[in-house]
Order: structure tokens, then C-alpha cells, then sequence
């Protein structure tokens, strides 16, 4: 059972060790790498062949050029001397043999060493050469096993070329392939050692690669263990999106739990009064002053709580999430005003480029927009200006929004952003607009203010001030 238990853990490590992002870049490469090294020691394999080839070639092509030196006609045939200036030619079983055929094919002439070939007659050599025709190849002796190589030249003799010889020329195989093996040794030593190398280098390289994501699994342990609120570190440029996103997720996870409790405890202190009245009621005094006074707080205590559940709900931004598209969602509130305001004469112009987009909740932009442009309906002189653009890095987003109305002074502005506070009595209101859009702008962690007169034809890209409120948002 020994066994088994290892051989099951072995499994298992080799499963996590696949299944990791360091062990498939392992294997990928080490399969690449293996390839190509297959690929690269055929290639070179290849060309040391072609090399030895070429060169065996022009070696046996010096022997046909000096055989044809000593040669001399006689009739139809050619005359040979019996002993030749190669030596290995004078000598049987040297491994060099030398021959001429006719036209016909006949072997008329063969060196000494070719006297221990009983068989030399059936070489199976092709039909004769013409002229100035040269053959290198290789061919099977008869009654032997190693293979030849052999080089033949066809030659003319006489004054009118009619007399046609092929020369031939054979070396025993068995040394060029002992170099080819020699060379495939040494080559699939070198890389062997290579590879080993290379896989070494390899691992050090990928360990030093994915450093980053460890050190990532290590800051968000260290957060899960209450040791930092965020990720902490110096992360390359391609995590650092992930890390941002993931830090804004954390805090806006945070804050959303935070502003839950603060709204259940919002909640509850403001339920207090209408329970307190609920409780003291005395119901068989009088039945009729109970059930008027009954129906008075639960249409309070439902008031109560429809206004802390939309605080809920405007509350942390969804930054991560794919851009909102600005102008369309802008050109909607406009003409939905243009329908509330339909007994005021309001000229309202947007500028905003199509390419403008939000990266947060749609549902945030919808609700700031829409009380920032409601106001400017209910409280402008009948001209409404807004512009609205995205920051240099494309992020971010700016909101101006200007009318011609009677305009606030910077301690306005500081008392009507105030939750239920209203600067024209008059106009009808709960004052929690202005509230509301100060939360959703906090909780994107931008600036909202009003835009001080010297300021505001940069701010509003170089038209008019219209003389009344600038505000400007940045988110």
C-alpha cells in the first residue's frame, strides 16, 4: 500500500502542478523547446551530410582525374598500367576501387583491389554516361552488406569523340557514416546539455515572471487577515488595472456596508417618533382621533423609510464597469423637462461629444443629472447651458451646467446643499436634491461647486456667461 499512497501523491502533485499557471508555461515551453530542437538537429544533421557529400564527391572526382591521367587507347579499349599512382587502388580490399566501361556497358578495366569482388561484374550500376555527365550516388555491392559510394564520369576518347568510357569510382560507405554518427553524438550531447540549460534558465525566468502574482496572492491574504484594508505593493503595469479595480471593489464593498448601517441606524432613530406616538395612542377614548392620528404616522413612517431606502440605493460607484455613454442618456432628461416645463419657454443647449463616456452606474449619472438639470429648470431665467466633457486620461468626466437665473454666492451654495434646505421657498421642494447629488458625487470621490465669475468661460469652453449659477461637477 506504500507504494499506491506515493504514487497517489505523486498524481496529485503533478494535477496542482499542471493545473498552475507555472506548470503549463513549463510544459509549453518544454514542449516548444523540444520541437525545435528536433526540428534544429534534422536541419543540421542534414547539412553536415549534404557537406560530407559534397565533399566525398570532388574527393572521388580527383580519382576519376587520375585514372583518366594514366589511361591510354588501345584499338576500341583503353590500357591501363598495373600499378597506379593511388595507392589504395593497387590494394585488395582497400576500400577504393576503380572501373571503366564501354559504351555498352561492359566492365573492360578494374583496379586491383576490385580482384576480392567475385561478383564486381553485376555492380548494378546504371546504363553508361554520355559525355562531359557526372553521377554521384550510392550503391549496394553484391555479397557485402555496407553500402559504396560511387562517382562516374562519362568520357569520349579520340579525335572525333567515337570512342564513349565511363569511369567509375567506389569508396566503402562505412567511414562517412562513422562520421555522421560521430557528429549526431556529439551533436545531441551539446544539446542535451542545452536543453538542460535552457529548461534551468527556463524556470528561473518564469519564477522571476510570476513573482508579481505571488506577491498579489500575499497582499490579499494579508487583507484577508485584517493586516492591511488594501492591496499593498509595487505591481507591474499589466496588474495594476486589476489591483486598482480590486481595491475600488474592496472600498466601495466598505463604504456600502458602512453607509447600510448608517441608514439602519438612520432608520431606526427616525422610526422612534411615529412608534412613540403609536404606542401612547388610546384607542377606546377616542376611536375616531386614534385612527386619524393611526393613518398620520403610517404615511410618515412610509415617507420615512422610501426616503432612507433611495439614500441606500444612490450610494458607491460601480467604476469597473464598462463606459455609459453620456449625450443620449442627457438628450432623455432634456426632454422629459422639456414636457414637465412645458408652460416656461426654457432654451436649453448641450455640448457633448458622442465619444463622451461614464465609467460608473447609470443609474448615479441619471439621478445627478437629473436634479442638477431640474433645478436648472425650476430656478433659471429661461436659458440653460450644459457641457459636459471626459478628463485627459478618459476616466474621469466634467459636468458644467450654467443658467440665467438669479445665481448663489458661494455661502448659498454652502446652505442649500444642506439636506432639506431650499434657497427659493417659493418653488415647491423637499430641499434634498442638491443632498442627493453631493452624495453620489462623495461616493465617485469628485468635486461639486459653484464656478466663480472670472472662471467660467473657461469652464464653459469659451461661450457667454449667461450671469446666472455655474456649477461644475467632476467625477
Amino acid at each position: 500500500m506504500a507504494w499506491w499512497t506515493r504514487l497517489h501523491r505523486l498524481r496529485q502533485v503533478l494535477f496542482r502542478w499542471v493545473h498552475s499557471l507555472s506548470g503549463r508555461l513549463s510544459l509549453m515551453a518544454t514542449l516548444v523547446l523540444l520541437v525545435f530542437l528536433a526540428v534544429f538537429s534534422g536541419v543540421l544533421e542534414r547539412a553536415f551530410r549534404t557537406s560530407l557529400d559534397e565533399a566525398k564527391a570532388r574527393e572521388l572526382q580527383l580519382h576519376v582525374y587520375t585514372l583518366l591521367a594514366v589511361a591510354e587507347p588501345d584499338g576500341d579499349t583503353l590500357q591501363l598500367p598495373l600499378s597506379l599512382p593511388e595507392p589504395r587502388f593497387n590494394q585488395p580490399d582497400s576500400g577504393l576501387i576503380g572501373a571503366v566501361m564501354d559504351a555498352r556497358g561492359r566492365v573492360i578495366w578494374r583496379s586491383p583491389s576490385a580482384l576480392s569482388l567475385p561478383n564486381f561484374s553485376a555492380l548494378p550500376l546504371p546504363l553508361p554516361l554520355r559525355q562531359g555527365q557526372q553521377v554521384f550516388a550510392e550503391v549496394q555491392m553484391p555479397d557485402l552488406n555496407q553500402p559504396y559510394t560511387s562517382f562516374r564520369q562519362g568520357i569520349a576518347w579520340g579525335l572525333d569523340n567515337e570512342l564513349q568510357f565511363t569511369f567509375v569510382v567506389l569508396e566503402d560507405a562505412a567511414p562517412l557514416y562513422a562520421q555522421v554518427r560521430q557528429f549526431n553524438t556529439t551533436l545531441w550531447r551539446w544539446l542535451g546539455v542545452g536543453s538542460l540549460a535552457l529548461i534551468a534558465v527556463q524556470l528561473l525566468v518564469l519564477q522571476w515572471g510570476l513573482a508579481p502574482l505571488r506577491g498579489l496572492t500575499r497582499a490579499l491574504k494579508n487583507m484577508q487577515h485584517g493586516g492591511a484594508d488594501t492591496l499593498q505593493g509595487r505591481f507591474p503595469q499589466e496588474l495594476v488595472p486589476l489591483t486598482d479595480n480590486l481595491n475600488l471593489l474592496v472600498e466601495n464593498e466598505r463604504r456600502q456596508r458602512e453607509k447600510t448601517r448608517h441608514t439602519l441606524g438612520d432608520l431606526a432613530h427616525s422610526l422612534k417618533t411615529p412608534l412613540a406616538v403609536l404606542k401612547g395612542m388610546d384607542v377606546a377614548a377616542d376611536p375616531l382621533a386614534a385612527h386619524k392620528a393611526l393613518a398620520e404616522q403610517v404615511e410618515r413612517m412610509d415617507s420615512i423609510i422610501s426616503y432612507q431606502l433611495k439614500r441606500a440605493v444612490t450610494s458607491s460607484p460601480k467604476s469597473i464597469l464598462r463606459g455609459v455613454p453620456v449625450q443620449p442618456l442627457v438628450e432623455k432628461i432634456l426632454t422629459a423637462l422639456d414636457k414637465a416645463y412645458r408652460h416656461k419657454s426654457i432654451d436649453a443647449e448641450l455640448l457633448c461629444d458622442e465619444s463622451v463616456l461614464f465609467y460608473g452606474d447609470e443609474g448615479d449619472l441619471m439621478e445627478l443629472l437629473g436634479n442638477l438639470l431640474d433645478n436648472g429648470y425650476k430656478y433659471g431665467g429661461g436659458r440653460l447651458l450644459v457641457s459636459i466633457c471626459n478628463t485627459e486620461d478618459r476616466r474621469g468626466l466634467e459636468i458644467v451646467v450654467a443658467d440665467n437665473g438669479p445665481g448663489l454666492s458661494e455661502d448659498q451654495w454652502q446652505q442649500v446643499i444642506q439636506r432639506g434646505v431650499r434657497a427659493d421657498q417659493q418653488q415647491q421642494g423637499q430641499g434634498i436634491g442638491l443632498a442627493v447629488v453631493v452624495d453620489i458625487v462623495e461616493s465617485y470621490h469628485g468635486s461639486i461647486g459653484v464656478v466663480p465669475e472670472a472662471q467660467r468661460d473657461d469652464a464653459l469652453c469659451g461661450d457667454a456667461d449667461l450671469g446666472g449659477l455655474t456649477l461644475r461637477v467632476q467625477l
